[in-house]
């Protein structure tokens, strides 16, 4: 599908290791903003009538890093372009298990057309179960494996028949039922920790990440919470270009120590007072 100095569409912010594997593999990367219900398609159509993408790259439901999804809407404008512009959309669906009901697919509406699905078990059950599957256009299957095999070879078999048992007994949609409204709870006390010491949220928050504007540049306040101990996101680290930025990323399961932002508070008015914003 691609060649050396193809362009490729990207979410901006995003994940950072994607967009280096695109640099990587010789692609020119093409950021689109991420708003709350999607890419910026005004954006979008500006990029395609430039450059010709070959292929738009998104996690389209709890996006990474700003917890978005794509509206109905947006997915049906998004199509059109694609369709219209002769390029396809790979849907990271990473994070299928925590999104809400009913949440749009992109691969869904265009019955695998222009799209190419990707999810996987990782994010639900354990980091280290690296078991995952593609719905593609039947013509692109049998080239996708190739790749697969030829890049990482097979799936541990043990973790995959795992999998296969949890879904044959119904205990994956279980316990990710349980898995979602712990995740709420604990959703819930972070925000309430990070406005209560300065912050405020970007976008509305949902499944398992928060980008929060924090007021002051997140790579100085990344530098001076590591002396205390304390690792962040900051959000440089989710441009395409590394800029500064007063945003960072929190998982939320692991942002509910009122020690950290008790430290981030301290920091982030040193900072403040030192006039480092963003």
């Amino acid at each position: 599908m691609l060649a050396p100095g193809d362009a490729v569409l990207v979410d901006e912010p995003g994940w950072a290791v994607e967009f280096a594997r695109l640099a990587q593999l010789g692609m020119r990367v093409l950021p689109v903003p991420r708003g709350a219900d999607g890419p910026d398609l005004a954006v979008m159509r500006r990029l395609i009538e430039a450059h010709r993408p070959r292929l738009y790259v998104t996690v389209s439901v709890l996006h990474n890093p700003t917890g978005s999804s794509l509206s109905l809407a947006g997915a049906h404008q998004l199509l059109t372009l694609a369709q219209a512009h002769d390029f396809h959309i790979v849907e990271d669906d990473t994070y299928a298990w925590l999104a809400p009901a009913h949440a749009p697919r992109v691969g869904a509406l265009d019955g695998l057309q222009r799209s190419i699905y990707i999810s996987g078990f990782s994010k639900i059950l354990a980091p280290s179960w690296r078991v995952g599957y593609i719905a593609a256009p039947p013509a692109l299957v049998q080239r996708l494996v190739d790749v697969k095999l030829l890049t990482s070879l097979t799936t541990p078999v043990l973790t995959e028949q795992a999998v296969a048992v949890c879904l044959e007994q119904g205990a994956l949609r279980r316990h990710a039922e349980r898995v979602v409204v712990r995740l709420d709870a604990a959703r819930a006390r972070s925000i309430d920790l990070a406005q209560r010491h300065g912050c405020t949220t970007a976008t509305p928050p949902q499944g398992l990440f928060a980008w929060l504007d924090t007021g002051v540049d997140t790579d100085r306040l990344a530098l001076a919470l590591l002396d205390d101990g304390w690792l962040i996101a900051p959000g440089s680290l989710f441009h395409a270009t590394r800029r500064p930025s007063g945003l960072m990323r929190i998982n939320v399961a692991t942002s509910q120590d009122p020690a950290f932002w008790r430290a981030l508070d301290r920091r982030r008015t040193e900072l403040q007072r030192r006039g480092a914003r963003a």
